[in-house]
């Protein structure tokens, strides 16, 4: 059931997370969608891991700085090249926690930030007045809601959303984004989430040990903005409505997106096995900081 006229305008009281998601049934067309989605990223981390070491390098640093800055671009955000660096390139930590999160937010939006004590509403200007689709979760029902998401995050199960990489970080970036924690950077906050949630289920999936996400969207997603943003406004965040079908076009669009960039990617690794042939020396990396990140490549093997 899709909110009425594409625009939810229900505040809405704390509700146990752990209810809404245990309320989510996979669809069969998105189990089939996610069986492809799986096989493709099997080929494309193959291939990537029989790379050496120096395309790795040259590969990783460009996709990384695109994913930076297409987040950024989708909230009309120009990040300027020497503040790439300063967002998380490989992450200090997969664990997620308040304190994790919001130190994630701070390096987003350069700032010391806490959870917000006002209220917050998703909108746009449409013909010069507001358009109001929905609401985040009120002030004093963030921490709770931050509680259980942290929760969900860490619930390791057999269940389908929990086993597969690609659905767990799906759900995780929708639950984040409508609970909206903060007053600003919701949604790049949301995508880095989704990417350290993505890393930390690969390494667990593939027995792997990870510190940077192998695969990044937010260049796909930014292509694709007025369908993003319509799977998000489309989803009732609450107990009382039945959102199961549009929950399922939110997976079945960020698998749609994971294929575009798997596709993406895999025709990109040619060129940058060019690069690294003619430039082999890891020394000519230019700052001393950026040697040490480099550095960090090497566990990808």
């Amino acid at each position: 059931m899709k909110p009425e006229n594409g625009i939810n305008l229900n505040k809405f009281d704390y509700f146990p997370l752990e209810e809404y998601v245990r309320r989510i049934k996979i669809e069969d067309h998105v189990l089939e969608h996610m069986e492809e989605t799986n096989k493709e990223f099997d080929t494309y981390l193959s291939t990537l891991t029989r790379c050496d070491d120096y395309t790795k390098i040259y590969y990783f640093l460009d996709a990384i700085s695109q994913e930076i800055i297409s987040s950024h671009k989708m909230e009309k955000h120009h990040i300027k090249d020497k503040d790439i660096l300063e967002n998380d390139l490989f992450f200090s930590s997969l664990q997620v926690s308040h304190a994790n999160i919001k130190r994630v937010h701070s390096v987003i939006m350069k700032d010391n930030t806490d959870y917000r004590n006002g209220e917050v509403r998703v909108s746009s200007l449409v013909n010069g007045e507001e358009k109001i689709y929905w609401y985040g979760a009120k002030p004093e029902d963030v921490k709770p809601f931050m509680d259980d998401f942290i929760k969900f995050y860490k619930t390791k199960s057999l269940s389908v959303i929990d086993s597969n990489p690609f659905l767990k970080s799906a759900l995780a970036h929708l639950l984040f984004v409508r609970i909206h924690p903060f007053s600003d950077g919701n949604g790049r906050t949301a995508r880095m989430i989704y990417n350290m949630k993505l890393t930390e289920r690969i390494n667990n999936v593939y027995g792997m040990n990870l510190k940077i996400c192998p695969l990044n969207i937010s260049q796909s997603i930014l292509l694709n903005q007025p369908t993003y943003a319509k799977r998000i406004n489309d989803i009732y965040f609450d107990l009382n409505h039945d959102s199961n079908e549009e929950i399922n076009k939110w997976f079945d669009f960020i698998l749609n997106m994971t294929d575009e960039q798997l596709y993406f990617n895999t025709n990109r690794l040619p060129r940058f096995k060019k690069i690294a042939a003619l430039d082999n020396d890891i020394n000519k990396v230019q700052s001393k900081e950026m040697k040490k990140e480099v550095e960090k490549i090497k566990v990808f093997k």
